[in-house]
């Protein structure tokens, strides 16, 4: 049997713990000529929900966070939240989608991920920790149409 490829690191829960996690998805992920790009987005998007919609982004919160290879050709990645925050009710992951000109803060995580990701899920049950999970090829450009030009003008 080969030798995995998988990583796992562990990162708080603030916004400065999603650059680090970034940071150390580019160190450990062996990927070359700029195929990271799309990968390093869509882990951004999934750890930046954790930290803003879970119980991730309270005092002393965490997530861990996993890739690996497999293959040349695919990118596995996961973010694990800490489940629901104490305040605010139980939110489930769902895909917003805003039209362009909408001024509406947030709600495009989610939608960029769905655009980019050759398929993305998420494991657990309501009200308690959720694993997010996403599989970006590294071979093809993500078609994300019109609305993506005008989400980043």
């Amino acid at each position: 049997m080969g030798r995995s490829s998988a990583r796992w690191g562990y990162f708080g829960g603030n916004p400065k713990d999603v650059a680090l996690a970034r940071e150390w998805l580019l160190r450990n992920a062996r990927l070359q000529d700029g195929s990271g790009f799309w990968v390093e987005l869509v882990l951004s998007e999934l750890a930046t929900n954790a930290v803003q919609h879970t119980a991730t982004g309270e005092p002393h919160g965490r997530m861990g966070i996993s890739f690996e290879l497999l293959g040349n050709q695919v990118a596995l990645m996961s973010v694990v939240d800490q489940g629901p925050r104490l305040r605010g009710g139980v939110k489930m992951p769902q895909v917003v989608d805003r039209q362009p000109g909408e001024m509406h803060p947030g709600g495009r995580g989610l939608w960029l991920v769905d655009r980019i990701a050759e398929y993305w899920w998420w494991e657990g049950r309501r009200g308690f920790p959720l694993e997010m999970r996403a599989m970006v090829r590294l071979d093809r450009e993500p078609d994300l149409g019109e609305s993506w030009l005008a989400l980043a003008s």
